[in-house]
């Protein structure tokens, strides 16, 4: 399984990406997708994508913007999705996953695509979705963005080694996917449940285990 993350930043301008197995990372968009519908039609492919992909669904106005579970606490940046710099890269985002999913199908027609972390990804043209969550605070510079992408690749491989103890770092009792709906605009899936089920979230620094 190849491994890629893309650091959501606008093109040209903050976004970096990489992917593993062998290395390759840069900062251009259009590139990237040649090099991930290339790994895919290949082997199987875990896909991340450093910026919210899920929200909370609450009941009660006076919590809608707080953290989700996870986003918060010790060790852990103060980064709510609803915060400046969460809410900014998510709204990136709504425009660069489709782009991403979009020209993917195109690419990979035969592909099919998972939110689910513990399904075997053993076969060329299986997707898997997730989302990361990188907190380190360093200050911008040209490179940062590709190094995130290469420390979240690195978290994650460090977690899927152990499956069946591999947990989300950040969770939300309901919410709204992106990442479903993305898969939904985008040909990829036409199941609804995809709008409710939340995605792996693997959070820089931390084993991603309970």
């Amino acid at each position: 399984m190849r491994v890629a993350v893309i650091d959501i930043g606008r093109p040209g301008t903050n976004l970096g990406w990489a992917i593993d197995d062998p290395k390759r990372s840069g900062t251009d968009l259009d590139d990237c997708i040649e090099v991930l519908a290339a790994a895919l039609r290949e082997d199987a492919l875990a896909l991340g994508f450093e910026a919210p992909q899920f929200v909370p669904v609450r009941h009660d106005q006076n919590t809608l913007l707080k953290a989700r579970s996870g986003e918060t606490g010790a060790g852990v940046a103060p980064r709510a999705f609803s915060a400046t710099p969460g809410a900014t890269v998510l709204v990136t985002s709504l425009v660069i996953v489709p782009y991403v999913l979009k020209r993917l199908r195109e690419r990979v027609p035969a592909a099919t695509a998972t939110l689910d972390w513990r399904c075997p990804m053993t076969e060329p043209k299986q997707m898997l979705l997730w989302e990361a969550f990188v907190t380190d605070q360093r200050r911008d510079t040209v490179t940062r963005h590709v190094e995130d992408a290469c420390l979240a690749i690195d978290d994650f491989r460090r977690g899927i080694a152990d499956p069946v103890s591999f947990e989300s770092s950040v969770t939300a009792s309901e919410c709204l996917s992106l990442l479903g709906a993305a898969l939904l605009r985008t040909g990829w899936s036409t199941d609804v449940a995809l709008l409710s089920t939340p995605c792996l979230v693997v959070r820089s620094g931390s084993a991603a285990h309970d």
